[in-house]
């Protein structure tokens, strides 16, 4: 009997090309291709760490630099907090469901507003910048926001990633 997971279509990385391939389960036995544990963590927390490193990037530049992105609006700066950060959240959700961690959705989005405070902080250390309060709330609703809006998503897309769970 053919187990009801060994016929779906599950995405892996092929070593020896560096590219994302779609198999199923069974061809990866035969051909040895099923990507270990580590390699699966990786891939499902990659765009997190990814996104972190650009939060990081971004905060490292001074004011001067800043005021080239700047927009003219009232609160551009919270929205943008908002807005980059909402995409932190969104994937920290999918590295919770894609790596299969079993990581509780409150510890996920602790890491994301510790993340926020620990920006915040190194701000402090930045020629023109400073760590605020106010920066601080948008940076923990923009979590939020991103990580119910890809809660609410990834169930909608149907999607299996690495071979684990639809969502």
């Amino acid at each position: 009997m053919i187990e009801w997971w060994a016929e779906k279509p599950i995405c892996f990385l092929n070593r020896s090309t560096g590219k994302l391939n779609l198999a199923t389960h069974d061809n990866m036995l035969k051909t040895r291709q099923i990507p270990t544990r580590v390699t699966r963590q990786l891939i499902a927390w990659a765009p997190a760490i990814g996104w972190a490193m650009v939060l990081f990037l971004l905060s490292s530049l001074s004011d001067s630099d800043l005021s080239s992105f700047a927009f003219s609006f009232p609160f551009d700066d919270k929205v943008m907090h908002l807005a980059l950060y909402s995409v932190l959240g969104g994937t920290l959700q999918f590295g919770r469901l894609s790596s299969n961690s079993g990581l509780a959705h409150w510890t996920v989005i602790a890491i994301g507003i510790i993340y926020g405070v620990s920006d915040e902080w190194h701000q402090s250390f930045v020629p023109g910048r400073n760590p605020s309060a106010a920066d601080l709330l948008a940076d923990t609703m923009g979590v939020l926001m991103g990580y119910a809006f890809t809660y609410w998503l990834l169930p909608k897309l149907n999607l299996e990633v690495l071979g684990y769970r639809k969502y």
